[in-house]
């Protein structure tokens, strides 16, 4: 069975799987094919349908996001009625859809990887592994008693004869993926997804960020009779033009470099940042919220609903480039609301190049209306 027959199967369309498969791709550029591909924490900007308002699971229109990245990535349900769906233990979210973090299984698989969480958690060494499992397994066949293996591995004996006797943990056989299995997963992945757009055209160029918003949008790095910085997002809301330009290690705090429809926004907000020397902290001196615990800033975004976003994020924004929401983090060591461009980075956007220094620091202008005035002949 297909992916587009699994969609059908779950009464969803074509043109609801072109979607998915969008998400799928943009978590999988963003995020990269390891870590968690978590709906509540890295929601996507343009993508409606998704909802985490269940605890242990992420639905897209009503039906289970998890089945729905399975088979994206080529993995169906067999035959057995007895399966479910069964989180990895090394997955962090129960939100996530990263298909390489869920298999199909069975119930005592569920438990083995819930085992598996716990010893995570708290170094249990008596915790159940399929690694434990093989070992018991495999000593009882070698002529080992029962008794000595509950000792060893501090098991309660009724538990090691069970798993002995394989009355739990019955193995779906796919519980671990070695390099070559995890290769051959993401190329499928990656073809199944090339081969729905090919299939169903008119529904992903409908659906394309770049074709259906973005053509009409422009970052803040965008001026006027300049071509660059506008209609060019990606599936996160990020200018790309800018993250070609961070790529490079792009670094100013240069008001005169943004257009006058957005001077003074731009002077306004790093007014209320205490800019010190480049090695330092630069806290933030505006206003905060929920006890102080926020950093709030005043400035409109062109993908954000909201015109207030906190003060790193803009720092951000307004000294290496537009990164729409890509979450912005400053240096462990750092005050709070640090604002710092030397101090923030993007962790999911690894390709982007930390900057060595500040090229310029320019808060005024001698005659602004004049600058603009030539700027804009």
């Amino acid at each position: 069975m297909g992916p587009i027959q699994c969609f059908l199967e779950n009464d969803l369309s074509t043109r609801d799987a072109v979607l998915f498969s969008m998400v799928f791709q943009a978590y999988l550029t963003s995020l990269g094919p390891d870590r968690c591909w978590c709906m509540k924490k890295n929601s996507l900007s343009s993508f409606t349908g998704f909802t985490i308002s269940q605890p242990c699971k992420t639905r897209y229109k009503g039906r289970d996001a998890r089945i729905l990245s399975l088979a994206i990535a080529g993995v169906v349900l067999k035959e057995d009625a007895g399966q479910v769906v069964v989180r990895r233990s090394c997955c962090k979210s129960p939100h996530c859809i990263n298909p390489a973090h869920y298999y199909y299984g069975f119930k005592s698989d569920v438990a083995m990887e819930d085992q598996g969480k716990k010893q995570i958690k708290k170094g249990d060494p008596a915790a159940m592994t399929p690694k434990l499992v093989e070992l018991l397994r495999s000593e009882r066949a070698r002529g080992k008693s029962i008794a000595s293996l509950a000792i060893k591995y501090r098991l309660n004996y009724h538990v090691a004869r069970r798993v002995c006797s394989e009355d739990t943990y019955r193995s779906s056989g796919g519980v671990n993926f070695n390099e070559d299995s995890l290769q051959a997963l993401w190329l499928t992945a990656s073809q199944n997804c090339i081969n729905i757009y090919k299939n169903h055209p008119d529904a992903a160029r409908e659906l394309n960020i770049s074709y259906n918003v973005t053509q009409r949008l422009t970052c803040p790095w965008h001026q006027k009779k300049s071509d660059k910085h506008k209609g060019n997002f990606g599936l996160m809301g990020e200018c790309l033009d800018c993250m070609e330009e961070l790529k490079e290690g792009r670094c100013s705090v240069d008001v005169t470099q943004f257009d006058m429809d957005w001077y003074w926004q731009v002077k306004r907000f790093w007014e209320q940042v205490d800019i010190k020397s480049p090695n330092e902290c630069w806290p933030w001196l505006g206003p905060t919220r929920r006890g102080g615990r926020e950093s709030v800033a005043y400035f409109p975004s062109p993908i954000h609903a909201g015109t207030a976003q906190s003060a790193s994020r803009v720092a951000f924004w307004l000294s290496r480039g537009y990164t729409g929401k890509y979450r912005v983090f400053s240096r462990k060591d750092c005050t709070s609301f640090c604002c710092n461009p030397l101090h923030l980075s993007l962790t999911e956007a690894v390709e982007c190049k930390a900057p060595s220094e500040i090229s310029n620091i320019k808060l005024n202008h001698s005659n602004v209306l004049q600058h603009y005035k030539q700027a804009s002949k």
